[in-house]
């Protein structure tokens, strides 16, 4: 049984996301090459699908700097053929990794380290492949995973994780996939799908691709990844996941990941907590004092 947490407000409005009242004309245009001629070219519209679902649009870029920032340890690690840009901070024996989402960076978490210095623990972030300041073009659940393990077999004494969105499907694949041996003390997932079904099914619905575009593109994600999609589910991997405990994390009015996505992880998760929280959307949810309380002291139980 998972217990459920009391729900955490913000203390203040927070601004509501912007969200455009009609598709752009670019993704028009998309969703009619898609729709009229995918269903010509099916396996070349699959190839382009996957192109564009596995090419981050844009790097996160930080406007100004600041203290946690400047305070960060940085180092790069070659992992496959990128070259990866890693933070750290703090002196610790035990080493908490924080794992950021699609199209941010490793930075982007900054927010938990004081307290998790305080607490006694050092503090590892990475930018994934073809994000942040790390080389590549194409990032997919392979190439994050790899970066994952890299990063637990180097520091050796890895307690635990703290991911945001994409980067909870990231931590399983690695613990399933690529390292079976890998185990953590706790695991935090703030505003994470349930399956990864459900980024690629949100993609494939908004370039209006048609059901053999759909079929030659699942099977393309499925061959890179090694293992099907329906497998990428949380109902699926717990039982294989070497992990103690977990507290899921998730706003009711997240505008990129529905809330329900949360209630599916945690349904049937054992040793589990939900940390419900309202008003904070998908991304305020990782700078919240509240919620950064909340998680260091799961982290620190």
């Amino acid at each position: 049984m998972t217990s459920t947490l009391n729900i955490i407000f913000p203390k203040k409005p927070m601004p509501k996301p912007r969200k455009p009242e009609h598709p752009a004309l670019p993704l028009k245009m998309m969703q009619l090459a898609f729709g009229t001629l995918g269903r010509i070219f099916p396996k070349w519209f699959a190839n382009i699908a996957f192109r564009f679902f596995a090419m981050p649009q844009n790097r996160a870029k930080h406007r100004i700097s600041d203290s946690i920032i400047e305070q960060a340890k940085i180092s790069d690690i070659l992992v496959g053929k990128n070259m990866l840009k890693t933070y750290e901070w703090g002196e610790g024996e035990k080493i908490i990794l924080l794992v950021h989402g699609w199209q941010s960076r490793g930075t982007a978490l900054r927010s938990f380290v004081p307290k998790l210095n305080e607490a006694g623990f050092r503090v590892v972030a990475f930018d994934a492949p073809a994000h942040g300041d790390s080389s590549g073009k194409r990032a997919d659940l392979l190439g994050y995973g790899g970066a994952i393990k890299a990063l637990y077999n180097k520091y050796k004494n890895v307690s635990g994780v703290i991911c945001h969105s994409f980067g909870g499907a990231a931590v399983a694949y690695a613990m399933y996939k690529l390292d079976p041996a890998m185990e953590l003390e706790k695991f935090v997932m703030i505003g994470t799908p349930s399956a990864f079904s459900y980024p690629v099914n949100n993609g494939l619905r908004t370039m209006n691709a048609p059901p053999m575009v759909r079929k030659y593109f699942i099977e393309k994600i499925e061959k890179v990844a090694g293992m099907k999609l329906e497998k990428t589910n949380f109902e699926y991997l717990n039982p294989f996941l070497k992990i103690d405990k977990a507290l899921i994390v998730h706003d009711k009015q997240d505008e990129q990941v529905d809330f329900a996505e949360a209630e599916n992880t945690v349904k049937h998760w054992k040793n589990a907590e939900l940390q419900v929280t309202d008003g904070f959307g998908h991304f305020h949810l990782i700078k919240s004092p509240e919620v950064i309380e909340r998680v260091v002291d799961f982290i620190n139980s």
